[in-house]
């Protein structure tokens, strides 16, 4: 998976490139959640009276691309673990990497960040109300499961692509047999083929709430909706896609001006639509809009990091390994450094700047200084069984001479 597995390229070597895209995409969630709280009109679980004009534009240019890209990178990722260990392996390694931290973190953190919310709109709220009225109506709601919908959707997707795995390889073959023209140019598609079917996924979920409320309705004990799934999971199975196709990510990335503008052009037509009444055709082009917008960060995001970080870097490695537990951590400690600067007196942009840089630096602390040296806190936070640990720990040149020699 892109948030806790090894970012494997198709020969069989460390992309290292996958490793620090998938990092930049983790800390990109610390200043999105911190310019939450001074984005005016924007209700989040709590906001600065002193806001920031600019800063939920900010907020929207990061959300615009960044979960998108994490799932894409999921599906290229998942490939070679299906190609290596087939999916009953790959299905049982995600579960443990998705579903432990998942119910872990649920439990702990977000029951002491509900606490938090909870006490800051109800002073008087007791210990008891807490754990007999707050909790439950949380948990039935999705409460508990906050910034961890990105862990359910992807198990979802993981567990269908597994689930059916075996049979579109059969059906694979049978056009290859019956149609080979068709089986080719699916092989190798033109590059408009990504930003297409991203778009049709996109365009296909509107209209969703007038079939029924439950396709927008959260699915208990979850924030996700059929909806929200459907749209992840069509992202991840495009990262899919591209891994089978010649070239794989590195054929799409690209750092360039046109890619640049193209996604800005199509975020500011998409943000300059936002609150006004549109017909369906130009919802229909809104939602295009948001694909090809999605589409070109991604593809400047790993053109990025393949210019800058294509080798080994050991500040990108450390990084890389406490991603994971930035993601499942900085949304207490960005709420906690928030609650505390909202009793101080201070320019809201120096507050900002100084919950981003606590909201990355303490994760980062206790990755490197409690998680890694724990083989319970690894299990817990990151999925990781107790011994496999040591695995990870071999030296990557070795780790990459041993996946050349078993092929």
């Amino acid at each position: 998976m892109a948030a806790a597995g090894v970012s494997i390229g198709l020969g069989g070597t460390r992309d290292h490139s996958l490793d620090a895209a998938r990092s930049l995409l983790m800390i990109l969630g610390v200043p999105y959640h911190a310019a939450l709280i001074y984005s005016p009109g924007y209700d989040w679980v709590m906001n600065s009276p002193d806001g920031i004009a600019w800063i939920g534009l900010f907020a929207d240019f990061i959300h615009s691309f960044r979960m998108p890209a994490f799932f894409l990178i999921s599906g290229l990722l998942i490939t070679h673990s299906l190609r290596r260990h087939g999916p009953r392996a790959t299905l049982t390694s995600r579960a443990s990497r998705l579903l432990v931290p998942l119910v872990a973190m649920a439990a702990t953190l977000n029951v002491a960040q509900l606490w938090m919310e909870s006490r800051a709109i109800d002073p008087g709220l007791t210990a008891g109300e807490f754990l007999t009225q707050t909790i439950p109506a949380a948990f039935w709601s999705g409460g508990l499961v906050y910034h961890l919908w990105f862990l359910v959707e992807l198990f979802i997707s993981v567990l269908a692509l597994c689930l059916t795995y075996p049979l579109l390889v059969a059906l694979h073959r049978r056009l290859a047999e019956r149609a080979p023209g068709l089986a080719r140019w699916l092989a190798d598609p033109p590059d408009w083929l990504p930003p297409l079917l991203l778009s049709l996924v996109m365009m296909g979920v509107l209209g969703f709430d007038n079939i029924s409320d439950r396709l927008v309705t959260p699915l208990v004990p979850t924030n996700s909706t059929a909806v929200s799934i459907v749209i992840s999971a069509g992202f991840f199975a495009v990262g899919v896609l591209i891994a089978h196709w010649p070239g794989g990510a590195a054929r799409y990335a690209r750092a360039s001006w046109g890619v640049a503008l193209t996604y800005l052009a199509c975020f500011a037509i998409h943000i300059g639509m936002v609150g006004v009444e549109k017909p369906m055709p130009v919802r229909f082009l809104d939602e295009a809009l948001r694909a090809v917008a999605a589409w070109s960060a991604f593809r400047f995001v790993l053109g990025l990091t393949q210019s800058f970080f294509s080798a080994e870097n050991r500040r990108v490695r450390a990084l890389s390994q406490a991603s994971y537990t930035i993601y499942l951590l900085h949304h207490l400690v960005v709420m906690a450094a928030g609650f505390a600067l909202l009793a101080v007196t201070a320019p809201p942009l120096l507050e900002f700047a100084a919950i981003t840089v606590v909201g990355l630096f303490v994760p980062l602390a206790v990755h490197h200084g409690l998680v890694r040296r724990s083989p319970t806190l690894r299990f817990l936070m990151n999925g990781i069984p107790p011994g496999e640990g040591k695995k990870r720990s071999t030296p990557a040149r070795g780790r990459e001479a041993m996946a050349r020699r078993t092929g």
